[in-house]
């Protein structure tokens, strides 16, 4: 997959290739998305072009919201790395700035488009708007894009019905955020169309979890979504620096996402201990290397405790908790 990072200003990238693509923010990649990539990715395969994405970076909502809470769902190198899997060849992302902002639809679509890009095929989910102020939609933007000589194409996000409350529904980025937060995982994993998972680098502590028998590999979830405070049953692969390639097997852990009140942390962060780690022989330095976590299922709220050894008691009942899940 080729990667191009564009702003207004820069030089175009000459593709020779002409592309259909599919357009949005892409955060969570969950099912409606995946429906919308495909169609994009058939049509690409049956006219004979390369099939690509245009994507933004920071996503408006950071732009416009820059003090507003965590929100992501997934992080860039686990974004390229799905949309990798998915099959496109050119991943667009362009930089969201001022100048973006302020550029009108038709200008978006001839002079950033069409003549950066020569994209000649664009597939975005129905509910898009493009352009200053939102002004532009694939429905009111579709004759000037035709006279271009490119197709604009409006996907209904996949429908569900997963959700008891209410049945089909739109799919949503918003609405699998939403039910993170409220600690309902499985919903939201039916939503994105697998299970939720926190990537990032290992980062290394105070190395207290060790001092009390209970080495965690630590990741920073700065701009992650941050699901209910508390311990859970997890799951952890390591990930190559080369290529984003998988170094292992899912192999069973327990973590926990908070400040870590008992020995006076403050930032949120995820610590993530390897159950039975000499026994799964992988005996790998895990810092400074890339960790995928899935969290599997709560087990508790997270609690400062008065002591160490207090903690200490409560982490071998959490863990053969987790034991007894995974069946060890």
């Amino acid at each position: 997959m080729k990667i191009i990072k564009w702003k207004i200003g820069d030089n175009s990238p000459l593709l020779k290739e002409q592309l259909a693509v599919a357009i949005g923010n892409f955060d969570g990649i969950h099912q409606g998305h995946i429906k919308l990539l495909n169609e994009c990715k058939l049509e690409a395969r049956a006219n004979n072009l390369s099939f690509g994405v245009v994507t933004f970076d920071p996503h408006p909502r950071d732009f416009f919201n820059p003090k507003n809470p965590s929100f992501k769902l997934l992080d860039a190198e686990e974004k390229e790395t799905l949309l990798s899997e998915i099959g496109v060849k050119h991943l667009i992302i362009i930089e969201f700035n001022e100048q973006l902002k302020n550029c009108n639809c038709e200008d978006f679509l001839s002079q950033i488009l069409k003549e950066n890009f020569n994209i000649v095929k664009m597939f975005a989910g129905s509910n898009f708007k493009f352009g200053k102020n939102r002004e532009g939609s694939i429905e009111n933007t579709k004759s000037f894009a035709n006279s271009l000589g490119l197709q604009l194409v409006s996907v209904d996000l996949k429908q569900t019905n997963s959700l008891s409350e209410k049945e089909n529904e739109i799919i949503s980025s918003q609405k699998i955020r939403k039910l993170i937060q409220n600690g309902q995982l499985k919903p939201a994993n039916d939503l994105l169309g697998r299970n939720w998972c926190i990537t990032g680098t290992v980062e290394k502590g105070k190395q207290q979890g060790r001092e009390i028998g209970f080495p965690t590999a630590n990741v920073s979830l700065k701009n992650f979504l941050k699901p209910p405070l508390g311990v859970y049953v997890s799951r952890v692969k390591l990930i190559s620096s080369k290529n984003s390639e998988i170094c292992n097997d899912w192999l069973p852990s327990i973590s926990n996402v908070g400040t870590r009140p008992t020995v006076l942390g403050n930032s949120i962060n995820l610590e993530t201990h390897i159950i039975n780690f000499k026994q799964n022989n992988f005996n790998t330095n895990l810092y400074e290397k890339r960790i995928k976590v899935e969290l599997i299922e709560f087990l508790r709220p997270e609690k400062k405790f008065e002591s160490l050894s207090e903690l200490q008691k409560q982490i071998k009942v959490d863990t053969k908790r987790a034991c007894e899940f995974h069946k060890l």
